[in-house]
């Protein structure tokens, strides 16, 4: 076989071999070839065979202001994931607001959205064996969505919640506020 996995990053690819293949079962790797052209097709190398795969979750719509940064951010996650030995796959599910929606027919979308966002989350991790998940929220939508995602899944999972703040900037309990912006950081992991 041309490849071979070593070092950490393919001890923590538990689940994602059934996506690229197992080098240590010849038959498996042969029937994934498939599934690894077309990740090939998306830019994979050799090497990226070998490394976990990441749900980098990010709900995004520019047309809301507590998320339409999360395209960025999703960026800035993915080349971290990437720098670590990872190989992040991104999922932006859609986002309504009920602030924007309200008093008009958009506003029965706002509340089922949630489920959308989990649902979403969980078809993109699932679909693709990921290892772990990373989810970023940040309004009354996303970080539901996201989080009952991190429960419906069997995962390692880091969740970042981000959002706008007009409060003073100081340490709080729960969440780090950046000194240098208004913007709230509050980390969770499982």
């Amino acid at each position: 076989m041309a490849y071979s996995q070593t070092g950490q990053a393919s001890s923590l690819k538990a689940r994602s071999r059934k996506l690229t293949g197992d080098p240590d079962n010849e038959q498996h790797w042969v029937k994934m070839a498939g599934s690894r052209s077309h990740l090939r097709a998306a830019g994979f190398t050799d090497e990226d065979f070998g490394k976990p795969i990441v749900t980098i979750a990010c709900p995004y719509s520019n047309a809301l202001p507590c998320n339409n940064k999360f395209r960025y951010l999703a960026d800035i996650v993915l080349d971290e994931v990437q720098k670590r030995g990872g190989k992040g796959f991104i999922c932006h599910p859609p986002v309504v607001s009920d602030g924007e929606t309200m008093g008009t027919h958009g506003m029965k979308y706002s509340l089922v959205s949630r489920e959308w966002i989990a649902d979403c989350v969980e078809i993109m991790h699932e679909a693709y064996a990921a290892d772990a998940v990373v989810a970023v929220g940040g309004c009354d939508k996303t970080v539901p969505g996201v989080l009952m995602s991190a429960l419906r899944l069997n995962a390692v999972n880091h969740y970042l919640c981000i959002w706008r703040s007009e409060t003073s900037r100081r340490e709080r309990s729960g969440y780090f506020q950046c000194q240098r912006s208004n913007w709230c950081i509050w980390c969770w992991s499982h």
